[in-house]
């Protein structure tokens, strides 16, 4: 199923209370011998992607797919750098200046309504692009990638924390696996690492990296599947008369879709 930006804005706005559950960093995190908490792990998911990418004190950030603006936050109290966080959700971009506000961090970001495979800035505009667990939504991967390319200033770079599929084509249960749980996350499509840095190539970037974390974020996948065990009944009632999809359906097929290998868990990152 291809879903619409109006279908993926009311669905974030009507599962807003997430964010009071999960924290402003509402992703997988990055689970490792230091981190105790999912907080904790959302928190150091975003230093790994900042160690990565080599940010500083001299950056202007893109922050593509900003959510509430947790990430652009934490890169502007973290390193004192710019950040320019975009969402296509108004109400989020809102909360994200509340957010910042609270932070003490309203001097060094803004938030505009905006599509990042579409964005209104001027070329060579900033000296990276950041997109944690939100390039999933693009429709087209190679058009974000292309407009990334764009904005970003000679050896800048773009960096992508997010799910990869691990093949190109899908069949049979496999193929249903996954259509339900990226359903269930009104997820458009994934695509492979290999795609990516192909993509990136032919935009002219001119060299990749990628990391293969999925063994950091298989605590977070249990946790999200004990989640959905109380909705089991509906997985199991589905098996035999398809009903409306619902967000416990990500939280449960996602679980299983990654024990088989369907799909990874990595940081992707392109330099210009």
């Amino acid at each position: 199923m291809q879903w619409t930006q109006k279908e993926i804005i009311d669905y974030y706005h009507h599962n807003e209370f997430a964010y009071k559950l999960w924290g402003p960093n509402m992703h997988y995190g990055f689970w490792d011998d230091d981190v105790k908490t999912q907080r904790q792990a959302s928190l150091r998911f975003n230093e790994v992607m900042a160690k990565t990418a080599g940010i500083n004190s001299s950056d202007h950030v893109l922050d593509a797919g900003c959510g509430v603006g947790g990430a652009s936050i934490f890169l502007a109290k973290t390193f004192n750098c710019k950040a320019t966080g975009i969402t296509i959700t108004p109400r989020q971009v809102d909360l994200a200046y509340k957010n910042a506000e609270k932070a003490g961090v309203s001097h060094l970001v803004e938030f505009r309504q905006m599509d990042y495979m579409h964005t209104e800035f001027a070329d060579k505009t900033f000296t990276a692009v950041w997109g944690l667990e939100s390039i999933c939504y693009a429709e087209s991967k190679q058009d974000f990638i292309k407009e990334a390319c764009r904005v970003l200033k000679e050896n800048g770079r773009v960096i992508i924390g997010d799910g990869f599929a691990s093949r190109e084509h899908y069949e049979g249960n496999d193929e249903w696996l996954m259509t339900r749980w990226m359903d269930g996350w009104l997820v458009n499509n994934l695509k492979t690492p290999e795609q990516f840095a192909r993509y990136a190539r032919e935009a002219g970037f001119s060299e990749t990296t990628y990391r293969n974390v999925t063994q950091n974020v298989k605590k977070t996948s249990r946790i999200m599947l004990f989640v959905s065990l109380p909705f089991l009944p509906l997985h199991i009632i589905d098996r035999v008369i398809r009903i409306r999809q619902y967000p416990t359906d990500a939280l449960w097929n996602q679980y299983f879709a990654m024990k088989k290998n369907l799909w990874e868990y990595g940081i992707f990152m392109a330099r210009k």
